[in-house]
């Protein structure tokens, strides 16, 4: 998604939640970001099955949380951090692999978009070339799979990236003060330079760069 597409989206999505029509701004914003929410939940999970489940509970989480969002981020970042939080607890309770897959009808009107987005998206998380320098990301630590992912390929802004990484209660994390943010984002722009050095060093070893 280039820039202007994500200008106009946050724009229809702003303006159905300011008009109170909550289901259209929640179906606007997983239709403009789903996909790329459940590929990031893919690239975070390294199993598609279980990225599909927690796609599930992102989806459900929107659906509930949407009338309380205060828009002090873009309305991406507010769903990646929704993402990021939903995988988190998928992890945490060390879910088997194959299980059960969130019933969609508890998200209510998403539920169809919803589907199509695990649909659509679900041929590409299974067939995505494991390419040798995919495979060196996917050796790095998973803080720094995700920087990259946010950074690299979202093109997320820094303090987006900052508030989507920070631990702690979703409510906390929607809430951190400004200063905060911007101490976070320095320090994640830090570890990025870093992470962008170590890669192209593993990458230099493994003689996947040219001369």
């Amino acid at each position: 998604m280039n820039e202007a597409q994500e200008i106009t989206s946050e724009t229809h999505i702003r303006a159905a939640f300011e008009q109170g029509d909550l289901q259209r701004s929640a179906r606007l914003l997983l239709d403009a970001y789903g996909g790329e929410i459940l590929r990031f939940l893919g690239s975070r999970l390294h199993d598609s099955e279980l990225a599909s489940e927690v796609f599930g509970d992102f989806t459900e989480d929107l659906w509930r949380g949407i009338a309380g969002f205060r828009w002090v981020c873009s309305a991406r970042a507010w769903a990646y951090t929704l993402a990021r939080h939903a995988a988190s607890r998928a992890i945490r309770q060390s879910r088997r692999r194959g299980g059960r897959i969130v019933p969609l009808s508890r998200a209510g009107p998403l539920s169809e978009i919803a589907e199509r987005v695990r649909s659509e998206t679900a041929l590409s998380l299974r067939t995505q070339p494991r390419e040798r320098l995919v495979e060196l990301r996917r050796s790095l630590p998973e803080l720094e799979q995700t920087l990259l992912t946010l950074r690299v390929n979202r093109q997320l802004a820094w303090l987006e990236i900052a508030r989507i990484l920070t631990s702690g209660p979703l409510d906390g994390v929607m809430a951190l003060p400004p200063e905060a943010l911007h101490a976070e984002a320095t320090r994640l722009r830090k570890r990025f330079q870093k992470t962008k050095e170590k890669l192209r060093r593993l990458a230099a070893e493994a003689g996947l760069l040219g001369e």
